[in-house]
């Protein structure tokens, strides 16, 4: 019964130590991607101003149009992550070690 709960709580935790992968590989784009569009004027905090007055500014429509077309950014996000996880576990397995690439569509 101890060895089912330890392994439970290992499972956890690898599940845990994931999901943080996945959202700093997610921040990560998210920041090449916003120093795509300001170029050599980016900045954090001027991305984040900019985002937070364009979202506080914009109508209900205007909101709910960017959540449809959110799902391109999201989905080449995962692209981007199982391509990466799938490199990664091909490295391993080879005994090399990867650093992981972004693709972008």
């Amino acid at each position: 019964m101890k060895d089912k709960l330890t392994h439970i709580e290992n499972k956890i935790s690898q599940l845990r130590q994931k999901k943080e992968r996945i959202q700093t590989q997610q921040a990560l784009l998210l920041m090449k991607e916003a120093q795509k569009i300001f170029q050599g004027e980016f900045s954090p905090d001027v991305a984040l101003k900019v985002l937070k007055d364009h979202w506080n500014g914009a109508s209900e429509t205007q909101k709910e149009e960017w959540k449809k077309r959110a799902s391109s950014f999201l989905s080449s996000s995962h692209k981007t992550r199982k391509a990466a996880e799938n490199r990664n576990s091909i490295s391993q397995q080879s005994g090399k070690a990867e650093v992981p690439h972004h693709e972008h569509p």
